[in-house]
């Protein structure tokens, strides 16, 4: 084998090498999206004020946005989706949200989000912004079934679900309760819509 034909044996091979380990290699460096860590805001977010409905208002739910946190945890592209009736309380909410910060998360791109109600910390809040999506989702008729509604708070979450109504069997007898209910999963910090599901 000449110098000439030799050369480009070490450069083929050099390149399968390359070629080889580039999938590797990037796999390792940069992180896949099951990778990576759910969103969690950073501590010292502009809370909402309470913003009392004016007269000329009609008050029907508490607003929500949608935006896109980046990797910095920087959020962009926020806009108001669920309108209260209130243009106050939509404006506050707008003006909160734009001052939100979440943890970096290198490598894991843009996160939508695509309905926010802001910070709930009681459960009156969390029935109040959850009801609305539940009905938009199952219908006023299977949540009216469902009634009532209740929020239990579980860590970092709010979950809103319906109650199953049990028939009785004869002359009082309990009969096995059969049947879901609505449930969402409201995240506590920002107000996130995490899952709506309806169980069997």
């Amino acid at each position: 084998m000449n110098r000439y034909n030799h050369s480009i044996v070490k450069v083929t091979a050099a390149s399968i090498l390359i070629l080889t380990l580039a999938p590797i290699l990037h796999s390792q460096t940069v992180p896949s999206k099951a990778d990576c860590k759910p969103l969690v805001m950073q501590s010292g977010s502009t809370p909402i004020e309470e913003a009392k409905p004016q007269k000329v208002d009609t008050y029907r739910r508490p607003p929500m946005v949608a935006y896109e946190v980046q990797e910095d945890g920087n959020v962009r592209k926020l806009r108001v989706v669920r309108h209260s009736g209130s243009k106050e309380l939509d404006e506050k909410l707008f003006s909160a949200a734009s001052h939100w910060k979440y943890e970096a998360r290198a490598g894991c791109g843009s996160t939508k989000v695509p309905l926010s109600a802001g910070p709930i910390s009681d459960e009156g809040t969390a029935l109040r912004v959850a009801e609305p999506e539940l009905i938009r989702a199952y219908g006023r008729g299977i949540i009216a079934s469902e009634r009532p509604l209740t929020a239990v708070s579980w860590g970092k979450m709010w979950t809103v679900g319906g109650t199953v109504h049990c028939s009785h069997g004869k002359r009082g007898t309990a009969v096995p309760c059969v049947g879901g209910v609505a449930t969402l999963h409201l995240s506590k910090e920002d107000g996130r819509i995490v899952k709506i599901f309806h169980t069997e």
